[in-house]
């Protein structure tokens, strides 16, 4: 039997727990855009991870039970956003009219996200992008790379 190796990847991630209230997704947004921009992202990629934030955060707020979680992580070149509540009914691609004001939410984000899905027991909706060009100008430090804001998203 040969030894192996584990590559010991750097991670990045800001978790928060939001409050089922509309006036949180400007917030929601506003804190991804702020974090991704700590880390040193920019330009496209934080436009489209604050659209699908509050796409997803909005459908959290009105579909979902429970507290809402949101998590952000990049690593292996991947940004991944994760928003969680307590309904186990899986969010789902629905077909809108075009006279209708509502329902375009996942097909935004799919539109957006290299690959999003949901968790297997339905209460996580997730999608990723590829990270883009760092746009810093210096090297962030250890304690600036990977923070970690308010209480983790737990368990419903």
């Amino acid at each position: 039997m040969s030894p192996t190796t584990v590559l010991d990847q750097a991670e990045c991630r800001f978790e928060a727990v939001i409050d089922a209230d509309p006036l949180r997704v400007f917030q929601a947004r506003q804190a991804a855009s702020a974090i991704l921009r700590l880390w040193g992202m920019g330009g496209s990629l934080v436009d489209d991870v604050q659209l699908v934030v509050s796409e997803l955060v909005t459908n959290a707020i009105e579909h979902g039970r429970g507290r809402i979680a949101m998590k952000i992580t990049e690593v292996g070149g991947m940004v991944k956003v994760e928003v969680s509540d307590c309904n186990p009914a899986p969010a789902q691609i629905r077909s809108a009219s075009h006279d209708d004001l509502r329902g375009r939410g996942l097909m935004i984000v799919a539109t957006l996200a290299d690959s999003w899905g949901v968790s297997e027991n339905g209460c996580t909706t997730w999608a990723a992008f590829p990270a883009c060009e760092p746009q810093q100008t210096g090297p962030l430090t250890n304690s600036e790379a990977r923070p970690v804001i308010g209480p983790g998203p737990g368990s419903c």
